[in-house]
C-alpha cells in the first residue's frame, strides 16, 4: 500500500512541478487535520463586497428558454491594473454562491494581482434564486457554453485579454466536464480546479460515512434550501421528496436523477463524473486536493493517467481538507497557487 502511494505521490505532482512558482503547501500550526481545515473557510473575513467596492458591477445573463431564466454574477476590476491579463471567471461549490466568503477571499486577493474578475451564481444560487424557474446541476455544461459565449460577444471590454477559470468542489467538476467536451474549442485559456469530486458515486458515497455524514447533512440542507425557493418549477410530488429525503445520494437518486432524466443516482453520476473525460481536456488545467479531504477521497486520483494529457497540472497535498488551505501565513494556499499557475500559462 505504501509503495503504491509513493508511486501516486510522484505520479499526480510530477506534472505541477512543471510550475516551480507554486510553493508546497505548509497548513497553519494551529490548523493540522481534514476537518479543521475544512471550516477554516468559516474564518474568513474578506473586505470584498458589494458595499466596499463601487466600482462593481451586476450582470445578468437571460438563457435561451421561454420564459428565460435568468442567471447572474458580479463583475469586480482590478485593484491593481495590469492590461495583458484575462478575465477570471469564479465557479462556487454546493451550496454556496456569488457572493459567498471563499469566492470573495479569491476575487479579493486575483484583484490585487491584476486580474479581473466574474464572481459566478450557478442557476437558481444567490441573487439568480428569484430569476430561475429551472435547476442547475454539475453536470450541465449548456450554462458554462451559454456564460462564455455570452461574455465574449456582449462584453468584449472584460475579455479582450481571453478568459480563465477558477472552481471550488462541485463547481469544479463542472468546469472539467466543460473543458473536456469542448477539448481545442473551450473558450478558457487556463483553469483551475479546487477540490473537485471527479468521480460524484464514490464521493456521495464517502460522505455518508463515519464523521463525513455531519457534512453531508450540511451540504443536504444548504441544496434542500436552493431548490425549494419559491421561484422554482416543482410538483407536489417532488416538493414532498426535497422535504423526506436524509442524505446528498438520496437528494440525486430521487431528485435530481429523475428530474433530469437519469434512471438513479449511479446513472445520473456515471453519466455526469468529469472521472472518464479528463484526457480529453486540451486547456492548461491545475488540479488542487489534499489527501485528507473528508468529502472526496484521494483514491480518484488513481485511475487516471496523468502523464498521457500534459495540460493536466494534478497537485495533491498531505493537507488542506475540502476548499481550505489554510497556510501557515494565515492564508489560502489555493489563491496564491492559483495566481501563480495563471501567469506561468497565460
Amino acid at each position: 500500500m505504501a509503495d503504491d502511494s509513493t508511486n501516486l505521490d510522484k505520479r499526480v505532482t510530477a506534472a505541477a512541478d512543471r510550475i516551480e512558482a507554486i510553493e508546497p503547501f505548509q497548513p497553519h500550526p494551529l490548523c493540522h487535520g481534514g476537518w479543521l481545515q475544512t471550516i477554516s473557510v468559516k474564518w474568513l473575513n474578506p473586505q470584498l463586497s458589494l458595499d466596499t467596492r463601487p466600482d462593481a458591477t451586476g450582470i445578468s445573463v437571460p438563457d435561451d428558454h421561454t420564459p428565460p431564466d435568468e442567471l447572474s454574477g458580479y463583475y469586480f476590476p482590478a485593484t491593481d491594473k495590469q492590461a495583458d491579463k484575462p478575465l477570471v471567471t469564479v465557479f462556487h461549490g454546493m451550496g454556496g454562491h456569488a457572493l459567498s466568503r471563499y469566492m470573495r477571499s479569491l476575487g479579493q486577493r486575483l484583484n490585487t494581482n491584476g486580474y479581473n474578475v466574474l464572481l459566478w451564481n450557478h442557476r437558481g444560487a444567490g441573487q439568480s434564486a428569484s430569476k430561475c424557474a429551472r435547476f442547475h446541476h454539475p453536470g450541465l455544461t449548456a450554462d458554462v457554453c451559454h456564460l462564455t459565449e455570452h461574455l465574449k460577444a456582449e462584453r468584449p471590454e472584460w475579455t479582450r485579454n481571453g478568459l480563465a477559470c477558477v472552481a471550488f468542489s462541485l463547481g469544479a467538476n463542472l468546469l472539467l466536464k466543460y473543458l473536456a467536451e469542448s477539448g481545442a474549442e473551450s473558450n478558457f485559456d487556463a483553469a483551475v480546479s479546487v477540490s473537485a469530486p471527479l468521480d460524484m458515486e464514490i464521493t456521495s458515497k464517502n460522505l455518508r460515512t463515519g464523521s463525513n455524514q455531519a457534512f453531508d447533512q450540511y451540504l443536504l440542507n444548504k441544496q434542500r434550501d436552493e431548490l425549494l425557493r419559491s421561484s422554482a418549477e416543482l410538483t407536489d410530488e417532488e416538493r414532498s421528496t426535497l422535504n423526506s429525503v436524509s442524505s446528498v445520494w438520496e437528494l440525486d437518486d430521487q431528485f435530481t436523477a429523475p428530474r433530469f432524466g437519469y434512471e438513479g443516482a449511479k446513472d445520473y453520476y456515471a453519466e455526469n463524473s468529469a472521472v472518464d473525460s479528463m484526457q480529453s481536456i486540451r486547456t492548461p488545467t491545475l488540479l488542487l486536493h489534499a489527501k485528507d479531504d473528508p468529502v472526496v477521497v484521494p483514491e480518484v486520483f488513481e485511475g487516471i493517467e496523468w502523464e498521457k494529457n500534459e495540460a493536466l497540472y494534478p497537485l495533491l497535498c498531505e493537507s488542506g481538507g475540502h476548499t481550505g488551505f489554510f497556510d501557515q501565513n494565515r492564508r489560502r494556499w489555493h489563491e496564491a497557487s492559483t495566481i501563480a499557475f495563471f501567469d506561468a500559462v497565460l
